[in-house]
């Protein structure tokens, strides 16, 4: 699966499902993201606001990066935090 990963996302963002097994049984799924997904939609507004008002800038390519982590998040990661878990909640 991770060698075609790539392939499978293709596929989910045309619409598709993709159903993941372990030995014969569903493990997991990965489908697509519905657009009247309203959490969906707030963290893409969000992000979008970010990138308008400069605090975030959009990858243009691939680039992997020498630096070292630091243990402190930006400003607002506990809103980006809060809306990612209210939406994996959702899903659930």
């Amino acid at each position: 699966m991770k060698n075609s990963l790539s392939q499978y996302l293709k596929l989910v963002k045309g619409g598709e499902r993709i159903v993941i097994t372990d030995h014969n049984r569903i493990v997991a799924e990965i489908v697509p993201v519905s657009a009247t997904d309203e959490k969906a939609r707030l963290l893409e507004d969000y992000i979008a606001e970010k990138i308008q008002i400069g605090k975030l800038t959009p990858a243009t390519k691939k680039t992997i990066l020498n630096r070292e982590r630091t243990t402190e998040g930006p400003e607002d990661q506990d809103e980006i935090e809060k809306i990612y878990e209210q939406t994996r909640n959702d899903r659930q």
